[in-house]
């Protein structure tokens, strides 16, 4: 299994015995422990607790230090520098061997393969056996891994024998975990910190809000609370329940949270921010003022799960056979084919599991029908050498970017072009007071094959979704949080800087923001956006779609050029899947597949965590706004039906709003300068099928905001799906 385990960031886990247990650490090729016992498969992915990671417990034969470097290579008696490189490992008969390369010089690579296994007891002692082979040493080299000498083109077994442990202590996982942070441990660091308003209250707010000893009332308020969940008291991101959680552990996690020092100035600003929170758009019917609840007149859904498969898809892609690849963000960490998802029938379709023990692999490309996944810390190709549809070989093509252990350092999403990949790397979020982030985090990276990479543009938080839109440029969207006050999408173009200076020091302080494509506002039309995708053909030929995890569905982009660059509208689109969406592809049969994902705290939509659907453009037409464009006094509106007949003629049936988004250390970020707009004119072309509106006072840098009357109708009598839009006008035209 690949983890972070032990806060060891590129670790493979292997339990080759009942009572024995191997981890090496593929970051040095090195073996990091061997042990009795097992794991606590702590972390998102394993028990929905997100500030954790993988503990071993249990009682060690032996354990190297994390920092250990037992390379070494002798040539004609003398020593040479050398940094060993794993290539990924091989699974044949139930048994794992390693590839290592060491670099000799440019024209000189030693190749290592190293096999362990635990041995039947001996002389009543466990015994640990290494088996080592090696290529391509010329006769003036001697190779040591620690005190081990390698042979020179063959092949070698050393095995080392332990006394055996007195029976296992029961209580040896809760010892193991004693030492962790309560509040780490039942996941209240995933949306508090210490000092910062992130998505709830700092504890510091807290402690100033009820004090260190509230009184009865107060305390049994606050463990209900927490027991139930609830929004209102910080604003409107509701705080999930935790029914799971013994009354008496909620009592100390209260208790730790209110030992902190108070922060009166900071309650206060946080008291100030909730009372000006209004987003503008009051809640009114679906698609006028708050979230669509149905599917869209122009789409046909089916769910494609076969019973018992419930996918947290972290990737999805298609073989040139038609077969559907799945990757799953969950502890097995796997990939399946699909085959017969075509039909739409989950009766139809075979499963195949072809690979597992991946490390949150949230990143899947097929390139000519070779198989890449992004896990957490590394690019790897999954091989197949003897035909028969399971991964044999688990080759790393790169793993060279930096990383820590923290738990939101995800690698999300993978595409291919010209013979480079490219993957978005998200930042850490719970970092200790002194550390920063480290360098290669919060960016687009371009990989090559050889393993090298680059960074393309920086300042990104967690950019979950990567893809390619009009004239096969890429874009991806990054999600609210720190030095972002509201989701966006963006379009990628080298050395850009899109503005988040987390936890990055000076690093970044002398850099311009470079302008999102189109924002998303928080709460409104996004909240976790994800991968975006081009719509190929059909009445939204040209736009984009992207999915949402926590506001759920999909939502429309329709994109302008103005003065170079890109700008554009943001559309609700539909809701009615199972799941909140982490990826998309087009299918062969030019259907689009969608997979959800989700877990138990902020992030997910209504509950769910897991879907897999397929959906089919019908020729049914919803009656909508299918563009909005910029004019140099306003913007035209062109509907997908014409307008009916003295319909969409008054100022009135447009509701507009503008403002623009100031950038700053917070988590989010206010309206700045809310203002409402009102047309000046509105002219109706010939065919009714576009409005253009004059609308004074417009400014460059801004969100426009679009509410239409929902009373307006098509001219075959429709009423409109959605009548909303947010407008992100970087630029007037000309």
């Amino acid at each position: 299994m690949r983890s972070v385990l032990d806060e060891e960031i590129r670790m493979v886990t292997l339990a080759l015995h009942k009572d024995g247990y191997a981890a090496y650490n593929t970051a040095n090729c090195a073996l990091y422990k061997v042990w009795r016992g097992g794991v606590h498969w702590d972390g998102a992915v394993f028990n929905n607790v997100k500030t954790v990671q993988p503990v071993s417990w249990g009682d060690a034969y032996l354990q190297k230090p994390s920092n250990d470097k037992p390379w070494k290579i002798q040539q004609n008696g003398d020593s040479i520098a050398v940094e060993p490189q794993c290539k990924g490992y091989f699974l044949e008969n139930n048994q794992l061997t390693f590839q290592y390369q060491l670099r000799v010089s440019e024209d000189q690579i030693v190749t290592i393969f190293e096999q362990p296994e635990f041995l039947p007891l001996k002389n009543g002692k466990v015994g640990f056996q290494r088996t080592f082979r090696t290529a391509g040493v010329q006769d003036n080299l001697t190779i040591w891994n620690g005190d081990i000498q390698l042979p020179a083109n063959g092949e070698e077994v050393f095995a080392e024998y332990f006394e055996p442990f007195p029976s296992n202590d029961a209580n040896s996982v809760q010892q193991s975990l004693a030492s962790q942070n309560l509040l780490d441990r039942h996941g209240c660091n995933t949306c508090h910190e210490p000092d910062e308003q992130t998505i709830g209250p700092s504890y510091r707010q807290l402690a100033a809000k009820y004090g260190s000893e509230p009184d009865r009332e107060t305390f049994g308020q606050l463990r209900q609370k927490v027991i139930e969940g609830g929004s209102g008291a910080w604003g409107d991101v509701p705080m999930l329940p935790h029914p799971n959680i013994s009354r008496d552990v909620i009592t100390g996690l209260i208790y730790q949270i209110l030992a902190y020092e108070p922060d009166y100035d900071d309650l206060a600003a946080a008291n100030d921010r909730v009372i000006d929170s209004d987003s503008g758009t009051a809640p009114g019917t679906p698609g006028f003022g708050s979230a669509l609840e149905g599917l869209h007149p122009g789409l046909r859904v089916q769910t494609i799960r076969p019973e018992g498969f419930k996918p947290r898809v972290g990737g999805l892609d298609f073989l040139s056979d038609g077969r559907l690849l799945v990757s799953t963000w969950d502890e097995v960490g796997a990939v399946y084919a699909l085959d017969g998802v075509q039909t739409g029938d989950p009766g139809q379709i075979q499963i195949k599991r072809i690979a597992e023990g991946l490390a949150e692999p949230l990143g899947l490309k097929v390139v000519n029908d070779e198989i890449f996944v992004l896990q957490k810390q590394e690019l790897t190709q999954l091989v197949d050498h003897d035909g028969d549809g399971i991964t044999d070989e688990y080759r790393s093509v790169s793993n060279a970017w930096d990383a820590t252990t923290d738990f939101h350092e995800f690698s999300y999403g993978l595409q291919y072009k010209d013979g480079f990949f490219y993957a978005s790397l998200g930042l850490a979020q719970r970092l200790k007071e002194t550390e920063l982030n480290v360098p290669d985090r919060g960016s687009v990276i371009k990989i090559a094959k050889d393993g090298t990479f680059e960074k393309v543009i920086i300042g990104l938080r967690q950019p979950n979704g990567i893809g390619f839109g009009p004239e096969n440029e890429l874009f991806i969207t990054d999600n609210q949080g720190q030095w972002v006050p509201a989701s966006k999408l963006i379009h990628v173009q080298e050395g850009q800087f899109h503005g988040s200076q987390h936890r990055r020091g000076d690093a970044y302080k002398n850099l311009k923001m470079s302008s999102p494509t189109v924002w998303l506002p928080q709460d409104e039309i996004g909240n976790s956006p994800s991968q975006p995708v081009l719509i190929p053909e059909g009445t939204y030929h040209g736009q984009m779609l992207h999915g949402d995890v926590t506001h759920g569905g999909l939502k429309r982009v329709f994109l302008e050029k103005v003065n170079g660059s890109y700008q554009g509208a943001v559309f609700r689109f539909t809701q009615g899947l199972e799941a909140g969406i982490n990826r998309v592809v087009w299918g062969p049969d030019k259907a689009l597949y969608v997979g959800g994902v989700g877990m138990t705290s902020n992030w997910g939509w209504n509950g769910a965590q897991y879907g897999l659907q397929r959906l089919e453009f019908t020729n049914d037409i919803a009656f909508e706004v299918l563009r909005i464009q910029a004019t140099p006094t306003g913007f035209a509106l062109t509907f997908t039906e014409p307008l009916a007949e003295g319909h969409g003629e008054k100022p009135d049936d447009y509701t507009l709003q503008q403002w623009w988004y100031e950038t700053t250390s917070r988590y989010g970020g206010d309206k700045m300068d809310l203002e409402s707009l009102s047309p000046s004119k509105v002219t109706v072309s010939a065919d009714r099928e576009t409005v253009h509106l004059e609308i004074p006072g417009l400014s460059e840098n801004s969100v426009v905001y679009f509410l239409l009357n929902d009373e307006l109708r098509s001219s075959s009598g429709q009423s409109l799906w959605a009548g909303e839009a947010w407008y992100t006008l970087n630029s007037i035209p000309n």
